[in-house]
Formats: structure tokens, sequence, C-alpha cells
């Protein structure tokens, strides 16, 4: 009888506390940011399940709510944004965004400061930190970066540090085969081409960014001229421009995974897209430096995602958005995420994102992989400017059109 007596008190008592915790469960809602390669090919699945198993195995009170990824939410639209974290019944408590956002969003109130630690932000890359500063305070905190690389198998065009350079190694006139392919049809891509060749044809040392959007130098013009130029085929076509890339994404990677393209701009992350569906040796044969858009250094101009919180939390729901993107910042699961960690069979490539996270070159997830510890591990540059591209990128994109064509 005592030991039966003593079996129903614990019952009671885990009931009690089952109870406890179920009442005093937080429901965190958070849309990320969807723009990450489908290395699996499950349609994120794995991704999401890996994020949420992970996270509350950690903080077991926390029912994270992840927004399924669709890139046509509108994730660069203020009216979604506003939706989403206005006062009028927010939908979601975090928002992953673009940080060429940041400044309009501060500015529509939308979103309040943040308050990062000396430690987060040690480990943090230089230009995630900046980005997401505005007003001399930090609206954000930084989950994943990417930068526009030149794509290549050939020793000599990897040397290349200047526009000129480039096409002196590729060639001034158009060709029949492709010297070059990248997407240059979008109002955020050519002048985000704009500002790039305006920082590589500057102090290195500094940020011009601003001067880049409204400056409107003619050298800068010229330098995107010349990389459009690199694109012709003959008989008049130009696939970065008339918006045969802007259709099919992966297409510009696609002709470099087959050798139908002697080179390639992109985002890192294409190289995933690229070892799918290139030849077995790949691996170790193409490299990648930054794109060389301007004419004095080569830098990478960095896009950076990061979380952004609506105002007005309560307090329980503030510790857990906290909770939530220090541990989206941990070494471990920065290379998880980049490196497709969440892939339980181990046979995917990896996403070839860029980790805000220093250390996470150190795990043993990246560790051995040549293009993070070769090409990306010790980059330095700026990032794309957190304000005024929004409302200028269009104008930009005219104007350069009405340029280079």
């Amino acid at each position: 009888m005592p030991v039966k007596t003593q079996a129903h008190s614990n019952d009671l008592s885990n009931t009690r506390k089952s109870d406890y915790e179920k009442a005093t469960l937080i429901d965190l809602r958070v849309a990320p940011f969807p723009y990450v390669p489908d290395s699996v090919g499950d349609q994120y699945k794995s991704l999401f399940q890996f994020i949420i198993d992970e996270f509350q195995s950690i903080h077991p009170n926390i029912r994270l709510h992840l927004r399924p990824f669709n890139i046509s939410d509108g994730f660069y639209a203020m009216s979604t944004l506003t939706q989403w974290l206005g006062s009028n019944g927010p939908e979601y408590d975090v928002v992953e965004v673009d940080t060429v956002m940041l400044g309009d969003l501060v500015n529509a109130g939308l979103i309040a400061p943040q308050r990062p630690t000396l430690k987060q932000v040690f480990d943090w890359h230089s230009a995630a930190a900046t980005s997401i500063e505005f007003n001399q305070a930090a609206y954000a905190y930084p989950h994943l970066m990417c930068a526009t690389f030149l794509f290549t198998r050939d020793d000599k065009t990897a040397q290349v540090s200047t526009i000129d350079q480039l096409i002196d190694v590729l060639g001034s006139k158009a060709t029949v085969n492709y010297r070059l392919v990248g997407n240059l049809d979008s109002s955020w891509v050519l002048p985000s081409r704009l500002i790039h060749c305006f920082q590589d044809s500057n102090d290195p040392q500094s940020n011009n960014a601003a001067f880049a959007l409204h400056g409107y130098e003619h050298s800068s013009f010229e330098c995107v001229r010349k990389l459009a130029r690199l694109c012709d085929r003959i008989r008049g076509e130009n696939h970065c421009l008339d918006g045969t890339f802007d259709q099919n994404s992966d297409m510009p990677a696609l002709l470099f995974a087959n050798k139908q393209a002697d080179s390639m701009f992109a985002y890192s992350e294409q190289l995933s897209t690229i070892l799918k569906n290139g030849a077995h040796d790949d691996y170790n044969k193409i490299k990648l430096i930054p794109f060389p858009a301007g004419t004095l250094h080569n830098q990478p101009l960095f896009a950076v995602d990061a979380y952004v919180f609506r105002r007005n939390m309560s307090d329980d729901v503030l510790n857990a958005a906290q909770a939530f993107v220090e541990f989206m910042a941990t070494p471990r699961m920065q290379a998880a995420v980049v490196a497709t960690g969440d892939d339980t069979n181990g046979s995917s490539v990896p996403r070839y994102l860029l980790p805000i996270s220093k250390k996470a070159y150190d795990e043993s997830l990246l560790i051995h992989n040549r293009f993070y510890q070769d090409f990306f591990r010790n980059l330095t540059g700026y990032p794309l400017p957190n304000t005024g591209f929004f409302n200028t990128r269009k104008e930009i994109q005219r104007t350069l059109l009405n340029y280079i064509q």
C-alpha cells in the first residue's frame, strides 16, 4: 500500500507540473526569410523541424511557430511587413528581413531597438554588425549573409581584381558562347551592382554606399556598362539584361554547371545548384572571388538577413524572441543552417550561405569545406545600405538602363 500511495502521489505531482508547464507555455511566432536553397529537396521540412526540435530541446517552455517559406509573400513589400509587424493585431513577433529594408521599418515605427550583448557582437562579422545599426542604435539581430561572387574554373580569371582586368581575361568582343552569365534584370540587383562598383572604385577603408545611392557618379555607371557588355553575344543577345535569367533564376548556374558559360556572377548560394548539377570534380575545380566590380580593389558587398522584433511585446514574448535569435546565431546552428546539417542522411550539398558567426567556420560541418575555408572565411567588406535603397532603386535602375543599353 505505501508503494501504491507513493506512485499515486508522483502521478499527481507530474500532472500538476504538466498543467503548470502548459499554462506557462509561451508562443513565439517567427517569419523566416525565404530566400534559402532547398538543399534537401523536401520543401524545407527537415530544416524547419530541425530548428524547432533543437530550439525547444533547450527552451521547452517556448512553442515556436515558423511561417512556411514562400518567396511570393512580400518580404520586400512595406505593406506586407506593416501587416505582419503593425500594432493593429500583428501576425508575427519576429520577422527576418533583408537589412536594406531596416531604415524604412524604423521610420515607419514598426520595430523596436534592441540591446545585443558584447559577447554576441564580438562573434558577428563586421558587415553584419554594421548592417543592423540605424540612428546609432541596433534594430535587429543578424542571421545570415551573402555576397556576389565571380565563379570560374580558370586560374587566370580567379586572379583578377578589377572590372578592366576581367575584360582583359574574358575578351572585349561579343562571342557565340557565354563569356559571363548572371542576372541584371532587377530593380534590386542592378542598383546593387552600381553600389558595388562605386565601393570598389573608392577608398576601401570607407563605407561609400550613400554616395553611390545619391551621387550618380559617371565612373560607376561606366563600370556597370562594362559588366553588362561582358554578357553580350553575337546576334545582339544579352540574357543578363533581357529578362531571360529573371524568369529562371537557376539558369545561369545551370549554364555554368554544364560548362556552357565560362564564368558567372551570382550569390554564393548558387554554388549549391552548381554542385548538384555539375561534374563530380567541380568541387575541387571551381574557384570563387568577390565579383571584381570596380577600378581599384576587390571587396565583397554583403547582403544581410536579420531578425527584427515588433514593438510592445510582453516581457515573456520578448525574452522568448531574444532566446531564439541568440540560439540561431550560435556557431553550431549557423554551421548547421548553411551546411545543411538538418539532412539526417548527410547526403545533401551545403546551402553555401555565409554565416554571420566568425566561430562557425571552426565547426565540424565547415572546417573541412574548401569553399568556406579558402574563399569565404576571411572576407572583409561592407553591407548594402540599410536606408535609401528601397525608395531610390527603381529610379537608379531606369537611369542605368538608359546609360548601358
